[in-house]
């Protein structure tokens, strides 16, 4: 059971396409994509062919993770705003918001369902929200950023409840017009609940209430780049990343505290690079990196990004895992649709 609690926290649903955490094919979300897929395309239908400005981009995204004998299903929607209408005729339409770097507003909300393949459920819908924004200065050379997130799961076939929130503030600068670097802080907290009258079977109990809290805190820099070689355009990114985390356990009836302190650090580095043979079509291939003592871990994921027109495009992602904790291989799947306003 402790190593399906691992895998169960390594199957989090993410929203983000370009993190790579991706899938296999979905065939219990097939219906859905395929409503999604025909609303996207009588909308696209309905537009010109040729865009210019848009100050609103709107995602739905689908997707499978699988570690083992778990199975992880997830949908999200996201939306954000751009203070000045972006012109997407600089470059590749994917990195619009890169080459026009304008004051945004962004929101997200997921979910998903964590189960085994013989359907026992883990997680049951947990919901998830996030709120992010970043303000570009005068100039358009800094700008400064700030999330907050938060998901609630719970019933869970390990706990009675869990729920996390996540804050991050980011700074970066641009470097001419191609290069930024950014420096990013971010704080992590998750809590567990058990109930004494939970039966054993179904979740973790230890004979009387229990509270559990960790909380990560991370720091990272991250550098992006942009080229252009004749007709081609291809971007590179690397980042590298620090977190170290303490835990506590709490007595709800005594109010009294064990604090449990935290292990070695955790390293992360990632690379990633994504060629444009054409403004429409981009394919982005990136590898990561994780380590620790006692731990390291891999992967490795490819995302291919279409706008078969200039407002509307569908991303296509898929990864392979590999860690030495718990199940040691995830691969996932996703689909994203994105239209621009």
């Amino acid at each position: 059971m402790v190593a399906e609690l691992f895998a169960a926290a390594r199957l989090e649903f993410r929203v983000v396409p370009e993190a790579g955490r991706w899938g296999r094919p979905m065939s219990s979300l097939a219906p859905s994509m395929r409503l999604l897929s025909s609303s996207v395309a009588a909308v696209a239908a309905a537009l010109p062919a040729h865009a210019e400005e848009y100050s609103w981009q709107l995602a739905g995204v689908a997707s499978r993770a699988e570690t083992r004998n778990l199975v992880r299903d997830g949908w999200a929607v996201d939306s954000t705003y751009y203070a000045n209408p972006l012109d997407d005729g600089d470059g590749p339409f994917a990195l619009a918001s890169f080459l026009n770097p304008t004051t945004r507003v962004s929101a997200e909300a997921s979910k998903s369902d964590l189960k085994t393949d013989r359907g026992f459920d883990i997680q049951d819908d947990p919901t998830a929200y996030r709120l992010s924004g970043a303000y570009v200065l005068p100039g358009q050379k800094w700008y400064v950023g700030a999330s907050y997130a938060r998901s609630d799961a719970g019933d869970t076939g390990f706990f009675t409840r869990t729920d996390s929130k996540d804050y991050g503030v980011e700074g970066g600068v641009y470097i001419g017009v191609n290069t930024t670097l950014e420096l990013g802080l971010d704080r992590f907290q998750q809590g567990w609940k058990t109930d004494p009258s939970c039966p054993p079977t179904e979740c973790i109990g230890f004979g009387f209430p229990l509270d559990t809290e960790m909380t990560t805190d991370s720091v990272g820099f991250e550098v992006f780049h942009l080229r252009r070689f004749r007709s081609l355009t291809y971007s590179l990114q690397g980042s590298v990343y620090k977190s170290e985390y303490e835990s506590e356990v709490r007595d709800p009836l005594t109010s009294s505290t064990l604090q449990l302190g935290g292990g070695a650090a955790l390293r992360t580095y990632s690379v990633a690079g994504e060629l444009f043979p054409t403004k429409a079509f981009g394919v982005r291939l990136g590898y990561t990196q994780a380590e620790s003592r006692g731990y390291d871990g891999h992967s490795y994921d490819v995302v291919g990004t279409w706008f078969f027109k200039p407002r509307f495009a569908i991303q296509l992602g898929l990864s392979h895992e590999r860690l030495e904790l718990g199940p040691d291989e995830t691969e996932s799947a996703a689909i994203r649709f994105i239209g621009r306003l």
